[in-house]
Order: C-alpha cells, then structure tokens, then sequence
C-alpha cells in the first residue's frame, strides 16, 4: 500500500506489418501503459488525416443531433465496425457519417420551414384578430387602386413609422405585439414606401403560399397554412424518430474513430526502421508474461520482447492495491498530486489521519451524526457527488465517535448531564489541556512527516542525503520539542545541558553533508556550507510556524463550543416570550444546522490544509504518473487473426 506494484519496462519489437496484431492483443489484456516516442509527422502513416477529418465530422454530428435528441435516447446495442484494411474502414465511416449528414440536412431544413410557417400562422392569427379583422382583410384586393403593404419591426412602434411616412400614405396599426401596420399607398409611391419603411427598421411580411396573392376567403386558408404546419411537424418527428434510433450507433462511431486515431498514433510511434515497429512501456510485474504470451500466440512468435524490472526510476508510472476503503483518500491525495515511483505513498497513513484530525476539530456526537446523515444523503441521491458524500460520512462519523467518547458533547450538550458519561476532556473547560493536545497532535504529524523523507531517501538510494540530512532534521525536530515543552522558554534552564539537543544536530547538518561533498569533488564542495546555513535556518522557521499551524486544531474546537453557545443562549432569551415555546426551540435546530454546515466546511478545508501544507511539505513531492494502461473503446476495427 505504501509502495506501488512493482513494473517492468518491456519492449515488444515486431514487423510492421503485424502492428494492428500487437495492439489488438495489448488491448485484450489492458495491462501496458505506452510509453510513446516521438519520430515526427504522423501525416507520414497512412489515413491519419482522413481519420481524423472524420472525427470531426462525427463530432459535429452528435453536437446537432443533441439539439433534437433529448438525453439517454442512445441506443445500447450496436454492431461493430469491421473493415479488411484502412482503407476499407475509411470508407464503411465515410458512407455512414454520410448518411447520417443528409438525415440532419433534411432535419435542418425541415425545423427552418416548421420555424417559417409557426412564425407565419401566428403572425396572421394576430393581424386577423387584431384592429383590422378578416372582413376587412378580405376586402382590400377589391380596392385595385391602391397598394397594400404588410411590414412588421421588432424594435419601433406603429406610431414612429406614421410619423415617417407621408401623409398621403395610410397606416393602419395590424398588431401590437409583433408591431405589424398595414400602409395604404398609392403605386406611384410604392419605391419611396419601401425605402421608408427601412429606414423605419420595418421590413416587409410576406405573404403565405396558401393565399396565392389574394386575401380571400382568409379563415379557409389560415386552415390550409396550419395543415401544412401540422404536416411539416410530422415529417420532422418522423427524421428526429429516425436520428433518436440511430444515434447510439453514431455515438458507437464516435468511440470507433476515437480508438482508430489512437491505433494510427501508436502505429506512427512505434515506427523503427522501414519494416520494424517496437513497442514500448510499462507493465505490473505479475502481468508481464501473462502480456508477452499473448503477443506471441497472435504473431505465431513473430515477436521479440525484453523486459526490465524498474527499482526507483521517478517516470515510472505507479498504480497501488489497498482496500476500497483507502481510494476514497487516493483521490485526496490526487488534489494535491500523484505520488511518484520512488517515494511513499501517503494515502493509507492519511486515511487514517485525516478522519482524526477532523474529528478533534469537530468533536460532537450529534454535530458528526448529522454531517455523517447528509453525506449519506449525498452519496444515495446525488450521483456527481458520491465521494464527496463518502467523505462526509467517514468524517462525520469520526466526529461523532471523537465528541462522544473523547470530549462527551451531544448538540453542545455535555453528556455527563444527559447520561451521566463523564468524558476525560472538556474542552469548554480544559483549554490548556486542548491547546496541548493541538501541538502534540501537530508534533506526531509533522515527525511522521521527516520519517517519511528519510524513508524517501533510502528508496531513492540518496543515502547521503539520508543520514547525513533527513535524519538529522528528525533528530533536531525532536530535540527542539523537547527543549520547548519540557524547559519552555527560559534560556538559563537550557543552557545548563538541553541546548545541546538542538545545537547537535545543528552542527552535523552544517558540517557533514558540506565536507561529504568536499571529500567526494574537492573545491566544488566548499559551497555546500553556504547553502547548508540558510537551509538550517530555514529548517527552523518551517518547524515552529508549521507546528503552530496545528493550533487550528484548538481554534476550530473553542470556535466550535462559542457557536453553540451562542445560539442555546438565544433560544434561553426567547423562551420567556409568548412565541417562546415555537421560537427558542427553532433557534435550538436552526442554531445547530448552521453549526454543522458551516464548521463542517470549515474544518474541512483546515483538514486539508495540514496534510497539504504542513504534513506533504515534509516529504511528499508529487509529480508522479499514474498507471493508465492502453485501452481501446471498442477494439480494432481491422480485421486480424486472434
């Protein structure tokens, strides 16, 4: 759990030829993270470009198809994609991506024409039920001598284009909302109307291909434009009917052409010579031969590997097995990076840290069941937010446990008074004894941390650094302690003998890593005591400010209690009122939910911040890869022999 599965580095060197063979059997086994090399332009491997053209072309095709398909309409069953060689593949996607183009054209221009016609109807519903009515609509074409001008605007009123048109000119207001007037005018003016109009922002209203250019018999054909509307909208369900149907297959496509641009990248990478193609990366230790087998049985021992064990190469990625329990703090560990090849893995000690800490800060038996309620809650109702539900529980629960047996609070109750339990602490009462436990709690961590440096060290066989640096930043961390706590501040008393446990491992850290390094390059070493005096002294800084950062642990305990206290003694003042039965218990819940919600975030975020800041900066320095084996969506579409 501390250290990843060991890995090999293997190499599987093979013809060109059977490339699609290789990556067939890596993929069936999905054990080998690729460690590609660069050897320029892909362009120069066949059908990358065309593959990749099409990529976009689905892309485009399920971002449109969305627009019409409402969410989980994909189907779940569809054939795969089987082609003789690439070109053969190429062209099977093009004549489907095709298809599948004409569908969404037909759809496009259906929904423009049901868009013109909904937009239409409406707009004549409204002139006929508006000022002028059908009767008078159907009267103006016998009124020969004139010219009727139907022109709406989304920005200026009737009222505005009357002002602009000549007086000679009619204006009849046809509708309010759209702004839509009737202009009345003669055809000599017909030109200059039409110019007005523009400059008005009206534009002209075409009339619908049902009324033939005549007004007449208007109710029979607002009738024949709704039928033809209901019809466009059939046609539509129809081609929508039809995408909804197919568009799991689009999406089975998409995953196809997704993996194809992944095999012609690989097929690029791996090139090695003019018939040669080598393939390289990593595979867990137990995975090896159960890899290289495989290879050999689709090549018929067409194949040649070699295989290395890696010890403490930081490139190497890393994968953990620990109990389900514990990858709930891997991806808290991931927050802040991924432990490298060659350093401890701090996911299993944090597991167990973490809860504690958020425990001591948020130490109440009631408070904890609660925040433990709304992450199962969270992890029962809300899909997205399952770990941070996980986490919630596990925190909470930790806080229930801590409160309850550690400091005796229910809802800020003492449970001394409501069950007679008499804690070993109250914190409301022990703040000293509180503000201890903190730099204790802080001391341990922070011990725990240099450990893990000096364990780094050996790991990545630095054992000058080991012995000659971490370990003495152990022993000065721990000497300094115990000046502070057993003689506190008073410099006489450290004088008369502890001082020495500080000024000892002072000493060696500013001597023996320098004259190692003198004995080891001569002159080149002399520098090294220069850089070792600010280190010491920066060593120093960053053990009190992060041991005193531990005093979060404190405040957010007293900050805890103040909360409480607060609003018990709100619900005490109203409880004598006329609504104090209904208004002092309100206070009580609202008082306590505000506490858990607010502290529960708050102590989480603190909780972070000392395995973060104080705790990895002792030792962890990420960076690390994580083992992410090549896996195709759907497999090879090329034809090869099993």
């Amino acid at each position: 759990m501390l250290r990843p599965v060991k890995m090999c580095h293997t190499s599987l060197i093979f013809l060109k030829s059977d490339s699609e063979k290789v990556i067939d059997a890596v993929n069936r086994k999905a054990n080998l993270h690729l460690s590609l090399r660069d050897v320029g332009d892909l362009g120069a491997v066949d059908y990358v470009s065309e593959v990749e053209s099409l990529r976009g072309r689905i892309r485009d095709l399920i971002s449109k198809t969305k627009n019409y398909v409402p969410p989980g309409a994909a189907a779940p069953v569809c054939s795969p994609v089987s082609a003789s060689d690439w070109k053969d593949y190429v062209a099977i996607i093009d004549s489907e991506v095709s298809n599948y183009e004409k569908i969404i054209r037909e759809l496009d221009d259906v929904a423009k024409i049901e868009e013109r016609l909904a937009d239409s109807l409406l707009l004549w519903k409204r002139i006929a039920s508006g000022n002028l009515g059908i009767n008078s609509l159907e009267m103006l074409p016998q009124l020969r001598a004139f010219r009727f001008i139907f022109a709406r605007s989304e920005k200026s009123s009737v009222s505005e284009l009357r002002s602009a048109l000549p007086e000679t000119c009619v204006v009849v207001e046809a509708s309010v909302e759209p702004a839509v007037a009737l202009v009345i005018c003669l055809p000599s003016q017909e030109a200059g109307v039409m110019q007005q109009l523009e400059s008005a922002a009206f534009r002209p209203v075409e009339l619908p291909e049902c009324f033939q250019g005549s007004l007449s018999h208007f109710s029979t054909k607002l009738e024949v434009l709704e039928g033809e509307l209901e019809n466009t909208r059939k046609t539509k369900a129809e081609r929508i009917s039809l995408l909804e149907k197919n568009f799991g297959r689009l999406l089975h496509l998409e995953e196809s052409v997704s993996d194809a641009s992944s095999i012609l990248s690989v097929k690029g990478k791996s090139s090695y010579s003019k018939n040669w193609a080598v393939l390289e990366g990593y595979v867990p230790k137990d995975h090896v031969q159960e890899l290289t087998n495989s290879v050999q049985q689709s090549l018929n021992g067409r194949v040649v590997s070699f295989v290395k064990e890696e010890e403490t190469s930081a490139s190497v990625p890393v994968s953990f097995k620990y109990p389900r329990f514990f990858k709930l703090f891997d991806s808290i560990t991931n927050l802040y990076g991924s432990p490298s090849y060659n350093e401890v893995n701090p996911t299993p000690i944090m597991a167990l840290s973490f809860p504690i800490l958020f425990g001591l800060m948020f130490g109440d038996l009631g408070h904890g069941l609660s925040l433990a309620l709304l992450g199962l809650v969270f992890y029962r109702f809300f899909g997205s937010m399952k770990k941070i539900g996980l986490v919630l529980i596990i925190t909470g629960l930790a806080g229930a446990i801590i409160g309850a047996l550690l400091y005796g609070e229910f809802f800020g109750q003492s449970l001394h008074h409501l069950v007679g339990y008499e804690p070993p602490l109250h914190p409301s009462e022990d703040l000293m004894t509180m503000l201890k436990i903190s730099l204790f709690v802080g001391v341990a961590h922070i011990s725990l941390g240099l450990f893990l440096s000096f364990a780094n060290s050996l790991i990545q066989r630095r054992y000058s650094t080991a012995f000659l640096v971490s370990l003495p930043k152990l022993a000065l961390y721990i000497g300094f302690i115990y000046v502070i706590f057993g003689f506190g501040l008073n410099l006489m008393d450290w004088f008369s003998g502890p001082i020495y446990y500080i000024l000892g491992p002072i000493v060696f850290l500013f001597l023996a890593e320098p004259f190692y390094e003198i004995a080891k390059h001569g002159k080149k070493g002399v520098g090294k005591l220069g850089e070792m005096f600010f280190e010491i002294f920066e060593t120093m800084i960053s053990f009190i400010s992060n041991t005193v950062s531990y005093l979060r642990i404190f405040a957010m305990v007293v900050a805890h209690i103040m909360l409480t206290t607060v609003f018990y003694s709100l619900a005490e003042i109203t409880s004598g009122g006329g609504l104090g039965f209904v208004l002092s218990p309100l206070l009580i819940v609202v008082g306590n939910v505000f506490v858990v919600l607010l502290e529960g975030i708050l102590v989480l975020a603190q909780d972070l911040r000392l395995h973060f800041y104080e705790w990895f900066s002792k030792f962890y320095n990420n960076g690390g890869v994580r083992f992410s084996p090549f896996r195709l969506a759907v497999g090879v579409p090329i034809q090869v022999s099993k």
